[in-house]
């Protein structure tokens, strides 16, 4: 386990060494000037420009250790470089005599970020789907099948990965999952550059055989997962919890938690897992006893307790917010999923809490998908799993909740026309078949970048949709 903080001292370590990079003091006697330049930024190219230095005969120009340029102009550029990226660059004038050559002059410089189009989509080659958006709205991770991928939006670029799935991912891309290298069923890891390290759980299992992290917190400092254990005889958490264990993993203390127990309102045992973690480190998890019901810790150390769960005199269910996919919104004050109607057959119920109100919301359809802060919900018209037309519900806007297709809505509300783009899914000229088939599951933090993702016949499907982004290019 130490690894992963050694591994995350040593990569701070190394930024700050290359912060604090400075131009080289003046000219010794008899040396060239050391020249003095400028650098304009279009783009992801670099325009650089310098004063000519009396004596010099040519100029060297590097940037970033790539290789070093020789010119006799006082302007260079540096083109197709990486979006949104720091860049040094070096200068130095070179004379006939050797020992005459200018110190270096140097400089830091950052690409523009990517103006990225109104819509985007990507099909990953290995089949992953989309499972998770950053707050901030840079990253998304995706997994399916022992396959996953991070997509870095601010530069378009996707790596994929083979023998992981990733759920969950924070802002400065650090994603949290499950590897399958030592273990076919699954073992809970965290991608630290692009390596991804298992997380010790020997502190608090006996023989725990699958296990997952679920979350992680944006600042990337406190992951939560669960575990299933094996030697149920001999593990006291499993005493408590069942066999399914919940997590928590404090990065920068490098300690493994198990969250304290609640009060049980059904004394068996019940796989108790975590799915969600708030900025603020409140954790949001689900117990399967007598159906599934949300449980929601203050923090660590503090009892569990139930979110929304109603019963009768003889304890019989009548109604719970629960489901093993129920989230949070980015800020951690919706919780949002699934409802089970007891009373009424057992049905599933598209729902929302809002934890400041104590107000549950349910619709009809199939599952509360994906959530702003902002209390817009997106319903799918069938189960998660299975999604069909995504819907989108503004609970500001009060009863009764209409439901509108998320095509429309975001042309209506944001000015977005989707169609304009010609979506991998248009099948028919002039039928716009996008919203088909799709489901909504993620919500940057400031609600301006929507991720979804649709089966197709080439795979699963990932797309984002930024209201702040560029209209499509007119044919």
């Amino acid at each position: 386990m130490k690894n992963i903080f050694k591994m995350v001292a040593v990569a701070a370590v190394a930024l700050f060494a290359l912060g604090c990079e400075t131009t080289n003091e003046g000219p010794k006697e008899g040396q060239l000037a050391t020249p003095e330049f400028t650098c304009s930024v279009t783009g992801n190219a670099i325009m650089v420009s310098w004063e000519a230095v009396e004596g010099a005969a040519y100029y060297e120009i590097t940037i970033s250790n790539k290789a070093t340029q020789k010119t006799d102009n006082t302007v260079y550029r540096f083109e197709d470089l990486e979006y949104n990226t720091e860049y040094t660059i070096k200068l130095q004038a070179i004379s006939t005599d050797e020992s005459k050559n200018s110190q270096i002059a140097s400089q830091k410089v950052t690409t523009d970020e990517l103006k990225a189009l109104q819509y985007r989509e990507w099909y990953p080659k290995n089949g992953a789907a989309a499972t998770a958006i950053s707050n901030n709205g840079r990253w998304v991770v995706g997994g399916n099948d022992r396959s996953g991928f991070v997509l870095d939006l601010s530069k378009e670029e996707m790596v994929e990965f083979s023998g992981v799935e990733f759920f969950d991912v924070a802002d400065d891309g650090t994603a949290v999952g499950a590897s399958f290298e030592t273990n076919q069923d699954g073992t809970a890891a965290i991608l630290i550059g692009d390596k991804m390290v298992e997380i010790d759980l020997s502190s608090v299992a006996v023989k725990h055989g699958m296990s997952c992290a679920t979350g992680i917190t944006p600042d990337a400092t406190y992951i939560v997962g669960w575990f299933w254990e094996y030697d149920e005889a001999n593990s006291y958490f499993a005493q408590q919890y069942g066999a399914v264990v919940p997590f928590c993993y404090d990065v920068l203390k490098d300690r493994v938690i198990v969250p304290t127990e609640g009060e049980r309102i059904y004394n068996e045992n019940a796989a108790t897992a975590i799915k969600a973690v708030a900025p603020d480190r409140t954790l949001l998890g689900y117990q399967q006893s007598q159906g599934i019901h949300s449980i929601i810790w203050a923090d660590e150390n503090t009892p569990y307790e139930y979110v929304h769960f109603e019963y009768n005199d003889d304890y019989e269910p009548v109604f719970s917010l629960g489901d093993t996919q129920n989230l949070f919104t980015q800020s951690g004050r919706y919780i949002y999923g699934k409802a089970t109607d007891f009373a009424n057959g057992q049905a599933s119920l598209p729902a929302v809490y809002d934890r400041e109100t104590k107000e549950l919301y349910t619709f009809t359809g199939g599952s509360v998908s994906a959530m702003s802060d902002q209390g817009v919900a997106f319903i799918n018209d069938a189960p998660y799993y299975l999604g069909t037309t995504s819907y989108v519900v503004d609970i500001n806007k009060g009863e009764p909740y209409e439901q509108i297709p998320f095509e429309e809505w975001i042309f209506d509300e944001h000015n977005v026309d989707i169609a304009s783009f010609h979506p991998s899914t248009d099948e028919t000229d002039g039928d716009n078949l996008y919203m088909e088939a799709v489901i909504t599951i993620g919500v940057s933090e400031d609600g301006t970048k929507f991720l979804g993702i649709t089966n197709t016949m080439q795979g699963w499907l990932t797309y984002v949709v930024d209201i702040n982004g560029e209209p499509a290019p007119e044919q």
